[in-house]
């Protein structure tokens, strides 16, 4: 998503799409994208299980559970700012699997956490800070 993004406030020209050949409804990958924030609220849930742990390690998959297209997460994208995201679309990269979507399922069980923003409320939040922050936090081109 940070490449779309970048594409809307004008720091990239197009987005690079890899593949359109995959066993998908459109052909693009399928990921399981999650609000920045919730990926923290999950860190801070498993730091929180891990305190309350007598040693070990634990592993849990943070995600919704739900896959979105790349060319559903540039549509949503493009409503959500209001422009056109340009793209084009290149080879595959070696290893990209067609569908990744993670089973969140130990995390709700184990402390709770569960996503509850979809891909509408993430894009919107994502255009909102990246349209006041076009260049990240540190503002002028070359900086980030």
């Amino acid at each position: 998503m940070p490449f779309v993004q970048q594409v809307a406030v004008g720091r990239r020209e197009c987005l690079s799409v890899f593949g359109n050949d995959y066993p998908t409804p459109d052909g693009t990958g399928v990921r399981d994208y999650i609000h920045v924030d919730e990926l923290a609220e999950g860190h801070i849930c498993a730091l929180e299980k891990l305190f309350t742990m007598d040693g070990g390690c634990i592993i849990h998959n943070l995600g919704s559970g739900t896959g979105y297209s790349v060319l559903e997460m540039v549509k949503a994208f493009e409503e959500a700012c209001g422009k056109k995201i340009a793209y084009k679309i290149v080879d595959r990269r070696p290893g990209d699997l067609g569908t990744v979507i993670a089973n969140a399922a130990k995390a709700k069980a184990d402390f709770g956490w569960q996503t509850k923003r979809g891909l509408k409320e993430m894009c919107e939040s994502a255009w909102k800070w990246q349209s006041n922050n076009p260049y990240g936090y540190e503002d002028g081109p070359g900086k980030d």
